[in-house]
């Protein structure tokens, strides 16, 4: 919840294409980290761990929710509302075919299979699903620097008082 209220600042203060980047590489690397849970993992560590790829996947859904409407006109927001919650949810199923599909690739015979086998599978699948959310950075690598510039108000020239200042990112700022 508390990261609802820092999204713009952190939208504003590197832009949509650095943060859905290096935001899908951490939620492959959470992934990855999935596959390190065992019988002897403190709950704790699963909870933290948890957490953090909650903390993720949060920022990267708010992120592309809002990044729709950037160049969106007023009178076309239903429609737009319409065709991002139609692919959101399309891709949610396509998520989980392929998890599902991964899993059953790692994991041998259900029925005869020890809970071990069990266990050294799902982390299988774990990693090559990590892998697979850290290749897909490929797709926001398409985005301009400046997509989404007038929504998150990234490096745009912002009217304070009298005076204006530059909102500048970290790479334009030494």
């Amino acid at each position: 919840m508390s990261l609802k209220m820092s999204m713009p600042l952190v939208l504003m203060r590197f832009g949509y294409r650095r943060v859905l980047i290096y935001n899908t590489v951490f939620i492959g690397i959470m992934l990855v980290l999935f596959a390190t849970i065992g019988p002897g993992t403190p709950v704790w560590l699963i909870v933290l761990q948890a957490f953090c790829f909650g903390f993720f996947s949060s920022l990267q859904y708010t992120s592309m929710n809002t990044l729709v409407y950037a160049d969106v006109s007023e009178s076309d927001t239903s429609m737009a509302s319409t065709i991002a919650s139609t692919v959101q949810q399309m891709s949610i199923s396509f998520g989980v075919a392929v998890a599902s599909l991964v899993a059953t690739l790692f994991i041998p015979d259900r029925s005869n299979s020890e809970g071990s086998q069990l266990i050294h599978g799902v982390h299988q699948a774990f990693l090559i699903l990590g892998g697979l959310t850290i290749l897909s950075t490929l797709v926001f690598r398409e985005l301009k620097n400046n997509d989404g510039d007038n929504v998150s108000q990234h490096n745009v020239i912002v009217p304070e008082g009298s005076h204006e200042m530059t909102v500048t990112s970290a790479a334009t700022t030494p």
